[in-house]
Parts: C-alpha cells; structure tokens; sequence
C-alpha cells in the first residue's frame, strides 16, 4: 500500500517483524533493564548528534517527553508556557502540563500556524506584571502543525519568536514530532534547525514506522537523571532495546530520505495538474510534504474506495478535498503512476 495519509510508511505488523528482525543484531547479546545497556546509549547518542544536542534520552511517548521538557525548562516563578492553539501541547494532551507538571499553557495570539516576534514579546511582558510572580518560561514550536494538516510554522516568523523569546531569558522547545519535514522545508540540516532551540522532541514512530518511540534532546544539565523522572511518571519500559535497535539501523536512512521524497511529491504535483480533472495546491505559505488534492464533480468517498483498490492510502477527505502527505512509502512507486492511479480510481 502507498500512503498519501500519514508521513510515515505505516509498515503492518510482519512487515515491523521483519524488520525488526533484521535490525536485532544491534541490540547485543542482552537487553536492556529500563534503558540501561549499551545499546539504548549508542541509540542516545545518535540521536543526539543528528539533532546536535550535548544528549538525547529515549522515550516510549512524545507526550511525556514534551510534559517533562517544560517542567524542566521552566523555573519556580515562570510556570507559564506559550503555545500556538492549534499546538499538540495544548490540544491533545488533556491538560497534562496542568494536572500533572503544574504549568499554565498560555495561547499566543496566532498568526496562521505560528505566531510572531511580537506576540511573543507581548506575552512574556504581559505575564510578568501580575501582583503575584508567575511569568512566561518556555514557548513552544510545533511545526508541521498537524491539526492544520502539517501546515509549516513559516521559518523567518519561527526564527523571530524563538530570538524575542531568548532575549527576553524565556527557554524554546521544538515539538520536532515532524522534525525532518520541518528542516527539509527550511533548506536547513536537522541539527542546524534545531540548534536555537534549548530542547527538542522527535517523534521516533512516526519517522520510522515504529508502534512506539520518542526521544528528548537538550544539554547535559537540563536532561540530568531525567531517567527517574521517565519511570516516577510511569512512562519507564522494562526493555527498550527494540526501540534502540530500530533506531541504530534506520534513523539516519529515515532523516537522509526527505530531500528524495520532496522530489517526489514535486514530480507528483506536475503529473496530477496534467490531469484537468484533478486540482491541487499548497497547504500553507511554505510548501511541506504535504498538499490539497480535490477532484470537482467526484465524490470524495468513492474516489477514497477506488483508490485504496488501486494501492493507494488516501486521507479522509475534508469537505471535497484530501490533505495529501507524502512519506517514505513514495520511494517504492514512480510518482507519475501514483497519478495515473488516481485518475484511474476516477474512471
């Protein structure tokens, strides 16, 4: 099957198996007891100099590596945490940061899927004139923003927010859950995006195809003994050695084989607007991995049928249109005869 819904492969379980299989030599001779062996730090390591960061810890989910990044970034009197939104943070953790890490998310004014310098600016001062102490002490970066369909946090207003929040001595954590989409789309490597940021989380299934998996970048001192926290939180696997295997075997294939599948989609763009039955454009300002695909006149659910009898994975469709994502799957098929395969479901 080729996904046009997610940005990853979405291996079925034999295919995960298989490769994990595959990859288990890396694990060594014993696993791991609650992350500590060798092969959970080498995974670390890597993670960490790909994202080029002092240290990288695993995790088993995103959500708790971002809930402890904010409570480790922010200080006694500056418990409140700027987001966009639409953030994953705010939207889709159940108040997490209140009810279990005692953080105040505070909402930025949007400016599409981002926010700017001087909204940034505005929130941290406003934050600091109440009569009782409690300011700003981390923003917060997603990008893709996935309930905007991977909509991409334009660069310049990005690089203006975390620059006014840094000025202002306010710590900025990147919610890299579509890390390497977000630095393929700025031009940038993964390190060199991630480097105004003081942590980072990378979401390790979705890159992968992985059932499970995060990891948290950051300094040394800000990631110390952040294991206790890890199982104080019940977020501590008994073996991770799984994760740390896939990630020895994959995770610089998975982050190297982004510019090919923008191409790809690029190639895909030019052969689907051949099609006059066909309309697309871009989610977003800046073009990402993902577009809008309608067909006027069809209906969006027999075409999503006929599709997937075709070999192809299409989301469901918003009103009349398909946020479409590319993603590693794409490198199996030319993307011309994704096209042709879609104008075929048409009939």
């Amino acid at each position: 099957m080729i996904h046009l819904d997610t940005d990853s492969d979405d291996p079925a379980p034999a295919q995960y198996a298989a490769r994990l299989a595959a990859a288990a030599g890396l694990a060594g001779a014993a696993a791991d007891k609650y992350g500590e062996g060798d092969a959970v730090r080498a995974a670390e390591a890597l993670v960490a100099r790909l994202l080029g960061k002092e240290r990288a810890v695993l995790f088993a989910t995103g959500t708790l590596a971002n809930l402890l990044a904010l409570d480790r970034l922010c200080p006694r009197f500056a418990r409140r945490v700027l987001v966009h939104p639409d953030s994953h943070v705010l939207a889709d953790t159940g108040d997490g940061a209140a009810s279990v890490m005692g953080l105040t998310l505070v909402a930025a004014e949007p400016a599409g899927p981002g926010f700017t310098a001087e909204a940034t600016r505005a929130a941290i001062l406003a934050s600091r004139v109440g009569r009782v102490r409690q300011g700003i002490g981390a923003i917060v970066v997603e990008t893709p923003v996935r309930r905007r369909f991977n909509e991409l946090f334009p660069v310049a207003m990005m690089d203006g927010a975390v620059a006014a929040a840094r000025a202002e001595g306010v710590a900025a954590h990147l919610d890299g859950a579509r890390l390497p989409v977000a630095a393929q789309a700025a031009g940038r490597g993964v390190a060199e995006f991630c480097a105004p940021f003081d942590s980072v989380y990378l979401s390790l299934w979705k890159m992968l195809g992985l059932p499970f998996g995060a990891a948290l970048a950051g300094s040394a001192a800000m990631l110390a003994d952040i294991e206790h926290d890890r199982r104080r939180h019940g977020g501590a696997l008994p073996q991770l050695w799984p994760l740390a295997a896939m990630v020895l075997a994959r995770l610089d294939q998975a982050f190297a084989q982004w510019p090919a599948i923008f191409a790809r989609l690029a190639r895909f763009r030019a052969a689907i607007e051949a099609d006059v039955r066909f309309a697309v454009t871009t989610i977003g300002v800046e073009p990402g991995n993902t577009l809008w695909l309608e067909a006027p006149g069809a209906d969006p659910v027999a075409l999503r049928a006929a599709a997937r009898a075709a070999g192809l994975a299409l989301p469901e469709p918003q009103g009349r249109r398909f946020p479409v994502r590319a993603n590693a799957s794409w490198l199996a098929i030319e993307p011309e005869e994704i096209a042709t395969r879609l104008g075929e479901a048409l009939g």
